[in-house]
């Protein structure tokens, strides 16, 4: 990597995936990089045109959310800068690399290096376990640290998607999936425990949240689980389901990067 700065932009639904910029940045920082983090929910705004770009979301459909998508197309030129890219999931990227490596060729940018990231699931949790986390927490630093070093001696490489890796794109910017999610983890409020401090609808990145005297949900969750996650008393919940609320950041780690 010849640049000096990097811009990494990331977006994260429970922590993780912020968990892991962060983690790529201090071992660029190590080196003598300037690291700056943005929330890519904000899009991309004003860029130092000489910093190179790294891009992080979570896999979420073997893909990522349609939103993310429509913010990445409006993605500054690289004119010949370099970008890598980090994903966390809980299993399988899907067709999320391939349709990555495609939107930065476009902009023009020099191809770095990819790195998928193993982390806790979030989906659907039925237990809380520290004990169960914290060794895949652990490797995901042992393997943030590799992938660092590998960005600066160049030797980052960006691995081949599945063959179906179109497909999975194409729906992922389809409307089904997400209503689909939305079925099999609907969202309420525990009204006894609310207690109506309009976090949720301040996270929400879709602004499917709005606040009148409890928090309503509207027809358009993309199921990135932000709301349950960081909800304080646990209000937010799966109505019929022994779910546990998961995050691996708080709150004001959430807002304290980027713009």
């Amino acid at each position: 990597m010849d640049e000096r700065a990097v811009d990494i932009f990331f977006f994260t639904g429970t922590g993780n995936t912020l968990l892991a910029s962060r983690a790529v940045a201090e071992g660029l920082r190590r080196a003598g990089k300037t690291v700056r983090l943005e929330r890519l929910e904000k899009g991309f705004g004003p860029c130092d045109e000489e910093a190179a770009l790294g891009i992080a979301v979570p896999v979420a459909c073997f893909s990522t959310y349609p939103f993310l998508w429509e913010i990445l197309d409006s993605m500054p030129e690289g004119n010949g800068r370099g970008a890598f890219f980090l994903c966390t999931m809980g299993g399988m990227a899907g067709g999320l690399g391939r349709a990555m490596k495609a939107v930065l060729s476009r902009k023009g940018y020099r191809l770095l290096g990819r790195k998928d990231f193993i982390m806790p699931g979030n989906y659907g949790r039925k237990s809380t376990s520290e004990e169960k986390d914290r060794p895949i927490i652990a490797r995901m630093r042992e393997e943030a640290d590799a992938f660092a070093r590998a960005l600066l001696d160049g030797s980052a490489s960006w691995r081949a998607d599945s063959p179906l890796s179109p497909l999975f794109h194409r729906l992922s910017k389809s409307r089904w999936p997400w209503r689909l999610m939305a079925r099999l983890y609907p969202l309420a409020v525990e009204r006894k425990k609310c207690i109506r401090c309009g976090k949720c609808a301040r996270l929400c990145p879709v602004r499917n949240i709005t606040m009148t005297e409890y928090p309503a949900f509207g027809d358009r969750c993309v199921s990135c689980q932000r709301c349950m996650a960081f909800c304080p008393p646990n209000a937010i919940h799966v109505p019929g389901k022994d779910y546990r609320q998961y995050r691996s950041v708080e709150y004001s780690d959430l807002l304290s990067e980027g713009r």
